[in-house]
């Protein structure tokens, strides 16, 4: 069934992973996204992925429950040491995901940064569409920042994110930057969602099948998200008019993702605003490559934004 992967897709770990799944499947499986159906089917057929699950905690990294006035938290803490705090949105579109979903991410991300990442349980679209997502990761870094039970260093904080959790990130990161949130050191956004779905975009036009995220499947999000005609800064950090005095960042791109354009405009952006910037490209991979069972592509792009993650946090 390899014949259904994107030609595109070259990493052989990646590409053998989706090879695998579309033998199961019969297709390269983009959620519910791309499917016909009613849209409440849909995202029940998201929320009840059985792969999402917490991987038990070992001798590097221990896992614990918190709590922001209501908001769900688990908080990745590396044995060896940390310094800094990511608060961490994950990634499903705004409609999906809960706690486990970037569980080995979040492990993953921890480990490599020596941080400790403060993950998010965010009420999802459309049940409470933007800003609703955007305003509970606010919590919890408001939690972050009075200390959380003293867990954190307040004054060592950043954001981060996955995806549209990612959007969540960067959008968080323009409301400290404004000081209508806690001081950040750094936003650290994989894969993120930056601007509206733009079918003109080039990496919109390129990626419209066989792929886990699709033009059409990035639509489709956005609607749930976005209820109103208009398109929020808050929900398209990209429009920001200006991005002076944002906290250094951390962007992972994937090549072969419909958001790969966005995430490369938006790193040129703020380094041309004077703002510090790490911005990774991996070729050869899609959206989602960092959520896939490990594979020397998410090691590898975790460890080249460490340093930045490390320096913001010194």
């Amino acid at each position: 069934m390899t014949d259904a992967v994107h030609p595109a897709i070259t990493d052989p770990h990646v590409r053998a992973h989706l090879a695998r799944l579309a033998a199961q499947a019969g297709t390269i499986p983009s959620g519910a996204t791309d499917a016909d159906g009613d849209d409440a089917t849909r995202i029940a057929e998201l929320r009840a992925n059985p792969s999402w699950v917490r991987l038990p905690d070992d001798e590097t990294l221990e896992s614990i429950h918190l709590d922001a006035d209501g908001v769900a938290l688990r908080l990745y803490r590396p044995r060896a040491g940390h310094r800094g705090t990511l608060v961490f949105a994950h990634g499903g579109g705004w409609v999906a995901g809960d706690l486990d979903n970037n569980d080995a991410l979040c492990r993953a991300l921890a480990v490599a940064t020596g941080t400790q990442v403060l993950s998010v349980d965010y009420r999802l679209a459309p049940e409470h569409p933007f800003p609703a997502g955007l305003d509970d990761l606010e919590r919890a870094l408001r939690f972050a920042a009075s200390g959380a039970d003293g867990w954190v260093d307040p004054a060592l904080l950043g954001v981060a994110g996955h995806s549209a959790g990612g959007n969540l990130a960067a959008a968080l990161a323009l409301r400290a930057r404004e000081g209508r949130a806690p001081g950040i050191r750094v936003q650290v956004l994989l894969c993120p969602v930056l601007d509206a779905p733009d079918p003109e975009r080039p990496s919109y036009r390129a990626h419209t099948e066989n792929l886990p995220l699709t033009a059409k499947g990035m639509q489709w999000y956005w609607g749930l998200y976005v209820r109103d005609a208009g398109v929020p800064v808050e929900a398209a950090p990209l429009r920001a008019p200006d991005l002076t005095g944002s906290a250094p960042t951390a962007i992972v791109a994937a090549s072969v993702d419909p958001l790969s354009d966005e995430a490369e405009e938006y790193a040129g952006r703020l380094a041309a605003s004077g703002v510090p910037v790490e911005f990774v490209r991996r070729e050869g991979v899609p959206h989602l490559f960092l959520v896939f069972p490990s594979t020397p592509a998410r090691d590898e792009v975790l460890a080249a934004i460490a340093p930045a993650v490390r320096r913001a946090f010194a």
